[in-house]
C-alpha cells in the first residue's frame, strides 16, 4: 500500500512538472488551482482590513482564526484590531460572505523574517468577538494529533494571483499540493526549519500573493499555514509553517482569549 501510494505521488508530481515546463516557460498561471465548492472548504476565512482582503485564514474553534503572523506584524500597528475583520461563508467570493468582529489578534512572540525561506514562528490566532454560527459553509477544521508525514497530497486554498503579474481572484481556488521532506526541500535551496513544511509541484505552481496566513490541509486537518516562497512560480519549494509543531503555542493562545 505504501509503495503505491508513493509511486502515485511521484508520478502526479512527475505529471505537473512535465506540464509546466514542456514549453520551457514559466506559465502564466501560479496558483493553478480550480475554483472551490464552499461546502469543502467551509474552514477557510478572509481576513480583511478596511474591507480589502490581506490574507486567508483558517476556523480552528467557532471563535478563533488561525493565520500568519507576517499578516500582522510590520504591517501594522499592535494590537492589530484596527479596521480588520474577518469574513466567512466567502468560498465564492472573497468581497460576499459573513463578517465577523475582531477582539483580539496573538502574533507569536518569536515571529521573526529571515532570509529566503528561513522565516520563524509564522503563525498567529486571531479571536473573535463572538462565535460564528456552524453552518455547511462555515464550521472550524481540526488541529493536529500527529507530525505532518511528507509523501502526502494536501489541498492548498486561497484568494491570491493566479497569474505572474495579475491581480488577485475574486473566486477562492484550490489545488493538491506534494508535501516533501525538509531535506529534499533543503536540496533544492529552501533552507527550512523543523517548524517549517515544505509543498513542491515545480515551476508554475504553488501559492502566491494574496495566499498568505491560508492553509494546507490533510486528512480532514490544518498542517500548513502559509508563510513563504522565495518567488512565486519559481520552481522553488513554498514554504508553510508547520502546525503540529504549534500545538502547544495555539491551546495556550485560544484557552487564555
Amino acid at each position: 500500500m505504501v509503495s503505491l501510494i508513493s509511486t502515485a505521488v511521484n508520478l502526479l508530481v512527475f505529471v505537473l512538472i512535465t506540464i509546466s515546463t514542456a514549453d520551457g516557460r514559466a506559465p502564466a498561471k501560479v496558483l493553478e488551482g480550480t475554483d472551490a465548492e464552499p461546502e469543502k472548504l467551509s474552514y477557510m476565512a478572509s481576513l480583511r482590513r478596511h474591507n480589502i482582503h490581506i490574507c486567508g485564514g483558517t476556523y480552528i474553534s467557532p471563535c478563533h482564526v488561525l493565520t500568519a503572523a507576517h499578516c500582522f506584524v510590520g504591517r501594522a500597528d499592535p494590537p492589530y484590531t484596527e479596521g480588520l475583520v474577518v469574513v466567512g461563508k466567502a468560498a465564492l467570493n472573497r468581497y460576499a460572505g459573513v463578517t465577523h468582529e475582531v477582539e483580539k489578534v496573538t502574533p507569536h512572540s518569536g515571529f521573526e523574517r529571515g532570509t529566503k525561506s528561513r522565516w520563524r514562528n509564522d503563525i498567529a490566532v486571531v479571536k473573535l468577538k463572538k462565535n460564528i454560527t456552524i453552518s455547511p459553509y462555515e464550521k472550524p477544521i481540526a488541529l493536529p494529533t500527529v507530525d505532518t508525514p511528507s509523501e502526502i497530497i494536501a489541498i492548498l486554498s486561497g484568494w491570491g494571483q493566479t497569474t505572474l503579474r495579475g491581480a488577485e481572484t475574486d473566486r477562492l481556488q484550490q489545488m493538491m499540493v506534494h508535501v516533501i521532506s525538509n531535506e529534499e526541500c533543503n536540496k533544492r535551496d529552501a533552507d527550512v526549519l523543523s517548524s517549517n513544511l515544505c509543498g513542491y509541484n515545480g515551476r508554475g505552481h504553488g501559492f502566491c500573493n494574496g495566499d498568505s496566513g491560508g492553509p494546507l490541509v490533510y486528512d480532514g486537518t490544518i498542517v500548513g499555514i502559509v508563510s513563504f516562497s522565495i518567488a512565486c512560480g519559481s520552481g522553488y519549494p513554498d514554504t508553510y509553517t508547520r502546525v503540529y509543531h504549534y500545538i502547544d503555542f495555539i491551546n495556550k493562545t485560544m484557552n487564555e482569549s
